[in-house]
């Protein structure tokens, strides 16, 4: 993390010493926009059945961008940001791997194994995101983006609760153990670093104002491939709706 975040810095004193030493155009913008998505497999696996609910939530993004144009129509940018990224999901599935854990206190037991019935998933991690771009504006108005993103994790929320079902206790032939009702947190597990493909449109609405269009698509798996509690790598796969001020 160290590494990228002295990447990060290197990146933007570069563009502002060559923006100054080149007399070309550097600018600014405070953005702010919501994230929608979710942490989901691709492509979702067998053993999830059916998707019952789906909330997204309310994930808000404020940040800052420096864009620094090097040619005719054409520039460089990074946009660090403070973001929530976020759902609530309910499906029903068959021979889950998990870990869950039943009742509360000194009587709580603890299982793992192949789950089937209804599980709801809650997921709120906080991300320093900080996007690198090129540009492209081929006139006055509107701007296309493609590169990639990092980000860092400040916070992390991953829990939920499955029920009417049963699991298999240490796999798909072991003890069938009856499940009225059980929780899981896997909030700790959550990888502290994120990665991946970042595009966007943008639109000048006048002089100050734009709106934008972007998409954070995750190359890194939100769990270390070690943790069994979630059998299937899981992505961050998010767009994001949102607005920018040119100062």
């Amino acid at each position: 993390m160290k590494k990228c975040i002295f990447s990060l810095l290197a990146i933007v004193f570069s563009v502002v010493a060559i923006a100054q030493s080149n007399n070309k155009i550097l600018q600014f913008r405070l953005t702010a926009g919501l994230n929608i998505g979710g942490l989901s497999p691709i492509p979702l696996p067998d053993n999830i059945r059916e998707i019952k609910s789906f909330d997204p939530g309310f994930n808000p993004s404020l940040g800052v961008e420096g864009l620094y144009q090097f040619r005719n129509k054409w520039s460089v940018g990074i946009s660090p940001r403070l973001e929530y990224k976020g759902m609530k999901v309910k499906d029903r599935v068959m021979y889950f791997h998990t870990l869950i854990q039943m009742g509360e206190g000194a009587s709580a037991a603890s299982f793992e194994g192949d789950f089937s019935g209804i599980n709801y998933t809650e997921s709120k991690n906080l991300y320093l995101g900080v996007p690198v771009f090129v540009q492209f504006t081929p006139g006055e108005k509107w701007h296309y983006r493609l590169g990639g993103y990092f980000a860092f994790l400040l916070d992390s929320r991953f829990k939920g609760t499955v029920s009417d079902g049963y699991i298999r206790n240490g796999g798909s032939l072991g003890e069938k153990v009856e499940v009225s009702s059980a929780s899981f947190d896997f909030s700790d597990k959550v990888r502290k670093s994120d990665y991946g493909i970042y595009a966007g449109i943008s639109r000048d609405l006048n002089a100050r104002f734009s709106v934008d269009l972007g998409l954070q698509w995750g190359l890194r798996s939100a769990f270390p491939s070690s943790f069994s509690g979630i059998s299937f790598p899981m992505y961050n796969i998010y767009g994001q709706l949102g607005m920018g001020y040119k100062f």
